[in-house]
């Protein structure tokens, strides 16, 4: 079994029906998704967001749904519902009536887009009055919204500093008999936030008038808006001016020490929060492609982030590396095991030959059609030294079997499961996309060319090499 579905898996068993101490106990009707299973997550760290699975809710064929999970301080989390992503607060102890959003699909077109992105909402919770948190919150992310909306101009385009103070009052004004400690945050957080949008200049200083933040208020939404919208690539931005010409060197040369200090200098904040935004900002120079990713990956899996007195920010370096280091040349590539007809399971571990060259296709898409119809050519050039493996997306319209023994597709064809594991697993976000591994299971290529896009070229430069 894969990873990330034994890692589901074992987060299922948190979906008690006895209410622990400190279990907060999820409740419901929604008929319209009776019968299906929706995965919760919460994210990781403020840096790379990765969605770390809660629990899972199950909708019984009736329409209602019940059930509980153990946390001990405040968790955000999340979930898809067709275009929907509904997001909730759960609050150790607490019984809470969720309402599901109305059920929308996903078109076609929409299924297919890897760019696609989800609408974020705030799902109402028991009779959507503001006594809970995650409606309170709502309300005052919807009230903001409307109040940004009405003064896009003054505040983006003239940044009018007073009209970002004059909404500060409207909303203290509103919701500042509210005392909930984490509502307090979540206000203070956008605030500055919306105080940072306006500002001419030094805005990159506003991070430090968040200092005395806990430690576990950086990965709840606020925050980690406001480090993306502040510090969204700013290496790369900040290496283009004069006097950030010393940035690229100092990474080539994995000189941390003088990175730290520009940091804390830029910022205005101090360690940890310091910290936290140099993560951020080794996180995106590597996915910019401009600065060295030896000199990255040497710097985060440093002793100085490693040994860091917060435990905190030594996870949040750890999945940094982790998730930077992924598939990497040389690293040694995930396992997947899945079923490939007749009821057998092949895993990829199993292969012997010199490669595995692994193609995820959707043969709903007609560029999938093509580029598997072409493996028969492929395998002819490449030889008996590559083993060719289809992880095939399962679908409704096309018997997947049929059509590979129709067109006479060779090698091994295995399918995904309903929820795309495999293809998560790899992190695949656009369908053709292919991968080479060696006799080791370990990573070649990553991506590797697809078939119509010359991987059988690719693959005679790499036996020259």
């Amino acid at each position: 079994m894969m990873k990330g579905m034994r890692k589901i898996l074992l987060v299922s068993l948190f979906v008690l029906f006895l209410c622990p101490a400190g279990a907060v106990r999820v409740s419901g009707t929604a008929a319209e998704y009776a019968g299906r299973s929706f995965v919760f997550f919460t994210h990781s760290d403020p840096v790379t967001r990765s969605p770390l699975p809660i629990f899972t809710l199950s909708i019984g064929h009736d329409g209602n749904f019940s059930g509980s999970v153990e946390v001990t301080s405040p968790v955000y989390c999340f979930a898809d519902f067709g275009i929907f992503r509904g997001r909730f607060f759960l609050e150790p102890g607490k019984e809470v009536t969720l309402h599901l959003p109305p059920l929308r699909e996903k078109s076609f077109e929409e299924s297919k887009n890897p760019y696609f992105e989800p609408v974020e909402i705030w799902l109402k919770t028991g009779d959507g009055g503001t006594g809970e948190l995650t409606n309170l919150i709502s309300r005052f992310d919807t009230r903001l919204f409307r109040l940004t909306d009405k003064y896009f101009n003054q505040l983006y385009h003239r940044q009018m500093k007073s009209y970002a103070d004059t909404i500060n009052r409207y909303m203290e004004g509103e919701f500042g008999n509210f005392k909930d400690p984490l509502f307090r945050e979540h206000f203070r957080v956008r605030m500055a936030a919306l105080e940072a949008d306006v500002m001419r200049a030094g805005r990159e200083k506003m991070a430090a008038n968040l200092k005395d933040l806990p430690a576990e208020a950086w990965s709840r939404p606020a925050f980690t808006d406001f480090l993306n919208r502040l510090y969204v690539n700013t290496l790369s931005t900040e290496s283009k001016s004069p006097a950030g010409a010393s940035l690229r060197l100092w990474v080539a040369r994995e000189n941390l020490t003088e990175l730290k200090n520009w940091t804390a200098r830029f910022t205005a904040a101090p360690s940890p929060l310091a910290d936290v935004i140099l993560l951020k900002l080794l996180y995106d120079a590597w996915y910019s492609g401009e600065f060295s990713k030896n000199g990255i990956r040497k710097m985060v899996a440093s002793a100085y982030f490693s040994s860091h007195n917060m435990k905190e920010v030594r996870d949040m370096a750890s999945m940094v590396s982790e998730k930077i280091t992924f598939l990497q040349p040389g690293t040694t590539a995930p396992e997947i095991c899945l079923p490939s007809g007749e009821d057998r399971t092949w895993c990829t571990r199993s292969n012997t030959s010199s490669y595995l060259y692994l193609l995820f296709a959707d043969l709903e898409i007609p560029v999938c059609q093509e580029q598997v119809k072409y493996l028969k050519t492929l395998v002819e050039k490449t030889g008996k030294d590559v083993q060719v493996v289809v992880v095939a997306s399962p679908s409704s319209r096309i018997n997947v079997m049929e059509f590979m023994s129709r067109h006479q597709v060779p090698g091994i064809v295995v399918t995904d499961t309903p929820g795309l594991e495999a293809g998560k697993l790899y992190k695949v976000r656009s369908y053709p996309s292919a991968f080479l591994l060696d006799s080791q299971h370990r990573v070649v290529l990553a991506p590797a060319r697809t078939p119509l896009d010359g991987f059988e070229f690719q693959f005679e430069d790499l036996k020259k090499k």
